[in-house]
């Protein structure tokens, strides 16, 4: 007669190692814990015993910048927190240069002008200019009462010319584009007072080094970083 310990057929499992339940079912309550009801907030545990991310997504990571970070590890950073430009502080060498030839350019530009003051100068002048002796004629005027007035026409034109140079020359030094442009144009039509004497052709070349040297990269490069700097806001 065989015993229930040699019965293959009626295993005995121990009291304490209750069997684990199979995959779908419940499993049991624990005896102990009869009565009691799961607090609120305490973590319960998983019967399935699955992962809590069952489709092996990556979870949330503490990015500096509150994103998913990209595969690979690169971030992308939140849109406006990017540095705002400063205001250069340190300007080129080829400003400064660049500022000296125009400014010496202006000066050059005077001293033609004041050649041209003298009465021989002004009285060659307009003898040479078409239809000046029917103009006299009209006007009742002799060439001699004329001196005097253009006299007086090249001195402000000359100082006009003069304020013109500085004006351009600080502007350019400082940083400005539009300056710079204007600079430009005036140092093409300078182009035709090349047959206005030897001063004059200094002058000319003096404003085209000037305009050369704005136009430099260095040059350029800090002009850019001034009009994104006022772009942001910067003053100066």
């Amino acid at each position: 007669m065989s015993t229930p310990e040699n019965n293959p057929q009626n295993p005995q499992t121990p009291s304490g190692d209750p069997t684990p339940p199979q995959y779908g079912q419940r499993a049991p309550l624990d005896p102990n814990a009869a009565g009691q009801t799961p607090q609120f907030g305490a973590q319960q545990p998983n019967p399935y015993g699955q992962n809590p991310n069952p489709y092996g997504q990556p979870e949330q990571s503490n990015s500096p910048y509150g994103q998913q970070p990209y595969p690979g590890g690169f971030q992308v950073p939140p849109q406006g927190n990017f540095p705002a430009p400063q205001m250069p502080t340190q300007r080129p060498k080829e400003l400064d240069r660049s500022f000296w030839a125009i400014l010496a350019a202006g000066v050059f530009f005077l001293a033609s002008m004041v050649l041209t003051l003298t009465d021989s100068a002004i009285r060659d002048s307009l003898t040479m200019t078409p239809g000046m002796d029917d103009l006299l004629a009209q006007s009742g005027s002799s060439l001699e009462q004329m001196i005097p007035m253009v006299r007086i026409f090249v001195i402000v034109f000359g100082l006009i010319g003069l304020g013109i140079y500085v004006l351009l020359a600080f502007m350019v030094r400082k940083g400005s584009n539009v300056a710079r442009i204007f600079a430009t144009v005036l140092a093409a039509l300078s182009l035709f007072n090349l047959a206005g004497g030897l001063i004059m052709v200094v002058s000319v070349i003096l404003g085209i080094v000037g305009v050369v040297f704005a136009w430099l990269r260095p040059s350029s490069q800090y002009i850019a970083a001034r009009r994104a700097a006022r772009a942001a806001g910067f003053r100066g």
